[in-house]
């Protein structure tokens, strides 16, 4: 029988974080063949044969070759698109291959790409929290200004932040768009709000924000203190005004998270929670969240958590 002991690391060929967990890989020598969907098909060669019950064939790099029986964990962290020649579509090399990846069985998955894109609805997962217990602000999602404007008379002081992308393209390249205040002048006149869907929250008077990062059943929970205006809406902001600690995960807050994964399908989650007087508040899950910068500021083994899940050695 085929050992299943070679983790496949789908990701950007620049990711640092996908950097830290092939480092700890690397470190305890185990197998793993890396690569970017960027480069295929060009500079990955695919071969897929169909047997009785499932697919048998490899992948072969200029660098190294993987035998796809071998395979017994997948990592993907954000992929770049597909490169074919310009003539073609990129469409039949992503059926080709994440449908031949994603009938490969008894692998350990983290994340599924299906799993992590049907994550990615903001609407679903804010559903999703309240049915498994967790706290979310009021919401309303609309294009009509007047919806916006009686949504504020009912909440008091409402927030806006992307329904999905977070990084809109300029005229002089792309820019990342925060969450935000909306303030009272700007309800006043809400202009563009019916170009298109926006999300609309009551505004949380957080006394700190919370990055859970949960890798298969262990949980990593860092406080972040913001030392200025901007970060006190958004900490991604202004990283400079940050001041960050490890803290425990109330028992509540790990049910609530832990049947959120359960029901996603997802084996990494990385939370986003503000902290009031009333409580916990879920804000949102990140299926391929940072993890670099809370380990370089607070030294919680995120890239080791992540390892252990692809070797089968995390606790059970």
């Amino acid at each position: 029988m085929t050992r299943r002991d070679v983790v496949l690391v789908v990701a950007d060929a620049t990711d640092p974080t996908a950097d830290r967990v092939c480092a700890v890989l690397a470190a305890r020598a185990a197998r793993f063949f890396r690569f970017d969907t960027a480069d295929v098909p060009q500079r990955l060669r695919l071969r897929a044969e169909l047997g009785t019950t499932s697919w048998h064939g490899e992948l072969v790099s200029a660098e190294d070759r993987v035998d796809l029986d071998e395979v017994g964990a997948v990592y993907v962290r954000r992929p770049r698109a597909f490169e074919p020649p310009a003539h073609l579509s990129a469409i039949e090399c992503r059926y080709a291959l994440g449908g031949i990846l994603a009938s490969l069985g008894g692998v350990r998955w983290c994340n599924m790409p299906a799993h992590s894109a049907d994550a990615a609805y903001k609407p679903k997962q804010l559903r999703d929290f309240r049915a498994c217990g967790l706290a979310t602000p009021p919401t309303v999602i609309t294009n009509d200004a007047q919806v916006v404007r009686e949504f504020a008379e009912q909440v008091g002081v409402v927030i806006c932040k992307p329904v999905a992308v977070g990084v809109v393209r300029t005229g002089g390249g792309t820019q990342v768009v925060y969450t935000r205040r909306v303030s009272a002048q700007e309800l006043k006149h809400l202009t563009g709000v019916d170009y298109s869907a926006h999300l609309f929250q009551a505004y949380v008077e957080a006394l700190f924000s919370v990055r859970l990062t949960v890798v298969g059943n262990r949980f990593f929970a860092v406080r972040i203190d913001a030392g200025s205006d901007r970060a006190r809406i958004d900490w991604r902001s202004d990283y400079a005004a940050l001041s960050c600690r490890v803290i425990d995960t109330p028992p509540d807050i790990r049910a609530g998270v832990a049947a959120y994964l359960k029901m996603a399908g997802l084996a990494f989650g990385a939370f986003d929670f503000g902290v009031s007087t009333e409580g916990w508040w879920a804000y949102e899950c990140n299926a391929e969240g940072q993890v670099g910068w809370l380990e370089a500021e607070t030294g919680i083994p995120i890239s080791e958590a992540i390892a252990d899940f692809l070797l089968g050695e995390h606790e059970p």
